[in-house]
């Protein structure tokens, strides 16, 4: 009994807690990478396979605005669900999304070494976050790349976990509607500074981007610290009762 109060305390806590923290991080433009799907996206596509390129005017309306193509001050969210991924075949980077090009502006590509890149450049530097995805070929997955101009970093996620964070470039862009862009295929120049071709190891059945909105990333110390304050409250309780 003493043992399911103990662990009914600390699961109760950790929701109470837990909301808590979500709601003191919710703000104008974060958002949990859970909570994405009951978002409405500012774009999206749903096709399967390669989407088609879309021009400048469709930049203007992807990145919120109507009288400029320059989003090089919009916090962005892109979301890009992964069907079936197979190896790495050829030489050339695999766009699954590419925006800007021209060396400037952001792609996820697929490299060699069945590596998905996230990466942002504005000719000089080209800042870049890479995953080794060996071990989820043949798998269905999520990827979504996050880009917040309120704390400056751009973010990966791979399914459900944050696999890495890095500062953005100063006076660097997310991304640029300058020379258009694609998902599944490649517009233009490459942000890669290589020649690239259309993604072609798996099919690409969802798209969305998040305009304004980041994903938030809770500190782990936060965490830690919750978690050692319910627990020493929990056994606190406990000897209380006992």
């Amino acid at each position: 009994m003493k043992i399911k109060l103990l662990n009914r305390s600390i699961v109760g806590l950790v929701f109470f807690v837990g909301g808590f923290v979500n709601v003191a991080n919710a703000g104008l433009i974060t958002s949990s990478l859970g909570n994405l799907n009951s978002l409405e996206a500012d774009f999206n596509q749903t096709d399967t396979g390669s989407f088609s390129s879309f021009d400048e005017t469709g930049f203007g309306a992807l990145n919120g605005t109507t009288s400029t193509f320059d989003a090089s001050i919009d916090s962005a969210t892109f979301k890009l669900s992964l069907m079936d991924l197979s190896a790495f075949t050829g030489t050339k980077d695999q766009y699954l999304f590419e925006s800007g090009g021209g060396e400037s502006g952001i792609g996820i590509v697929y490299q060699a070494g069945n590596l998905i890149t996230f990466a942002q450049r504005t000719n000089n530097p080209l800042n870049t976050l890479s995953l080794d995805v060996t071990s989820m070929i043949g798998q269905s997955f999520d990827i979504v790349a996050s880009l917040s101009f309120d704390d400056n970093f751009m973010r990966l996620f791979v399914g459900e976990s944050l696999f890495g964070e890095l500062a953005i470039g100063t006076s660097s862009y997310d991304w640029d509607g300058g020379n258009a862009g694609a998902f599944g295929t490649l517009s233009g120049g490459s942000v890669m500074d290589t020649t690239g071709i259309a993604f072609n190891s798996g099919t690409l059945s969802d798209f969305n981007y998040y305009h304004d909105i980041v994903v938030d990333v809770p500190e782990p110390t936060t965490f830690a610290i919750f978690a050692f304050g319910i627990a020493g409250l929990a056994l606190r309780r406990l000897k209380e009762n006992s």
